[in-house]
């Protein structure tokens, strides 16, 4: 937790409520309160925005958090130093991700909306084929973080998968 902490401080964050203030800053005054974004609102936004329940977002963001913690503990391991340029590279990635399922999930309900069936279609396969491609690359690069962190080639888990799947379908 001390190792979050000290990303937090590195944005100038004093902590976990300072973030969270920052985020929610009407959670600061209690006659607000009542207007701050509730968990249904919340539900709502997202399956608007990005065609999901809350659980499968939920399950979305724990799948790139848990991406970036393997990372850290990856790069610890191959005795590599924590760099705010990494950090970067996976909030751009992460930000690029939710446009991609944002945009094809606004396009698909748009031409829904307007009864234009085949565009409607293309977006919505569109948005299904990035939500899943999206989910299994951060799946691939969490079993790589973690075949190195076990002291196992990069390329380990990925292999056993790859063979499974082979016998599988011969």
């Amino acid at each position: 937790m001390g190792f979050f902490n000290k990303i937090l401080k590195t944005f100038a964050y004093n902590g976990w409520p300072d973030l969270a203030s920052s985020l929610m800053p009407s959670t600061k005054y209690e006659w607000l309160t009542p207007f701050s974004l509730s968990f249904s609102s919340f539900t709502v936004l997202v399956q608007i925005f990005f065609g999901f329940d809350a659980l499968a977002f939920i399950a979305l963001l724990v799948v790139m958090l848990a991406e970036l913690s393997s990372g850290i503990i990856a790069s610890r391991y191959r005795k590599e130093p924590f760099s705010s340029m990494k950090l970067s590279r996976f909030s751009f990635k992460v930000a690029y991700y939710l446009v991609l399922i944002f945009v094809t999930n606004s396009m698909a309900n748009s031409y829904m909306a307007t009864n234009q069936d085949l565009a409607s279609t293309i977006f919505h396969w569109l948005h299904i084929f990035l939500t899943v491609q999206i989910v299994l690359e951060n799946i691939v690069s969490i079993l790589e973080n973690v075949a190195v962190i076990s002291g196992k080639d990069k390329t380990h888990w990925i292999s056993k998968i790859q063979s499974k799947i082979e016998n599988f379908l011969s």
